[in-house]
This record gives structure tokens, C-alpha cells and sequence, in this order.
């Protein structure tokens, strides 16, 4: 009897141990500041076709804020994301946009999405398939959004499971964008 009742109470304690993840608790992204420069391939935009560093000419060109979209994923809820920051460009044009494609998105992938949608923010291809390691992407993330301010401060990191619930938070996005291009 005593091995049960210590067994249960090894079983509560393990159960209470465990953290308990929300949707919202998901990280993703570095911390207090962007992770450097990395080499991406333009699929649209007016560097189409170049391999580039959209961190190096946002900061050469000396934006106030930048919004970093990471992307596992191109489909429909990701293109609502997108127009809500495109929307913020428009009314700024000094605030740097640019979404990146990882885990297997490709070329072919962003460009479906232009046709269909005709985005302002340029949609690139991540040189390393997975991100850039430094930037810590976490691959249950299928979008993390960097907003972050001159020099590299981070401002305001989103960490989405799926893109719908990207496309769900996407005025959220936009009001950071907003914010921090002020």
C-alpha cells in the first residue's frame, strides 16, 4: 500500500513540475537584439533575383525598423500578414520590410504568392534551408516576426505555431510595425 500511495505521490509531483505551454508562450527568435547578417535570395522586390543581406542594406540605408518575417510556410494566411505590413510601408516608407523563407520554401512557393497577391514586402529564400542559426528559429514555429528598431534593437518578437494563427495576430504585427517606426 505505502509503494502506491509513494508512486501517486512521485506521479502529482512530476505532473505539477511540468511547465504548461500556451500557444502564446512559443519563442522563437533571438532576444534583445537582432543575430547579424545572412544571406537570403530575392525572389521578388527590386533586388529579384540578387543574393543578398536585407540586415546590411536596411542598416547601410539607416531605416528607422524593420520587420523580419521568418517563414516555414507560403499560403494564403501568410499573404494576410504580409498585407497587413505591407499597409504600414505604404504610409512609411523608411520602415524596412522583408519576409524569409525556411524548411523547404521555395522560389516557386513566393512566387504563387505574388501573382496572386502583388506584395510590397519582398519575399526571399534563406541561403541556409533552415534560417540562419544564429537568429535560434525554433522549428515549431512556423512564423516568427522580429520587429526591431535602428542598430538592431528588438522591439517585439511574435512566434506563431501555424500561419493562420500569423494571419489571426496580423494587426497585432502591424500595430508594433506602427509603433516602432515612430
Amino acid at each position: 500500500m505505502r509503494l502506491f500511495r509513494n508512486i501517486a505521490l512521485a506521479l502529482v509531483v512530476a505532473l505539477l513540475a511540468t511547465p504548461v505551454v500556451n500557444a502564446d508562450d512559443l519563442k522563437s527568435g533571438p532576444g534583445e537584439k537582432i543575430a547579424g547578417a545572412f544571406q537570403v535570395k530575392a525572389i521578388t522586390g527590386e533586388k529579384k533575383d540578387s543574393t543578398l543581406c536585407y540586415i546590411c542594406k536596411f542598416g547601410a540605408e539607416e531605416r528607422p525598423a524593420v520587420v523580419l518575417i521568418f517563414t516555414q510556410k507560403a499560403d494564403e494566411n501568410l499573404a494576410t500578414l504580409v498585407k497587413a505590413v505591407d499597409e504600414v510601408q505604404k504610409n512609411n516608407a523608411k520602415l524596412g520590410t522583408v519576409v524569409v523563407g525556411v524548411s523547404g520554401v521555395e522560389a516557386a512557393d513566393f512566387n504563387k504568392l505574388q501573382e496572386t497577391h502583388k506584395l510590397i514586402t519582398p519575399l526571399t529564400v534563406a541561403e541556409d534551408k533552415d534560417g540562419p542559426a544564429k537568429y535560434k528559429l525554433n522549428k515549431d514555429a512556423a512564423v516568427t516576426v522580429l520587429v526591431y528598431k535602428k542598430g538592431g534593437a528588438i522591439s517585439k518578437t511574435f512566434a506563431f505555431k501555424d500561419t493562420k494563427a500569423a494571419a489571426e495576430k496580423a494587426k497585432d504585427v502591424a500595430t508594433a510595425a506602427t509603433d516602432v517606426v515612430k
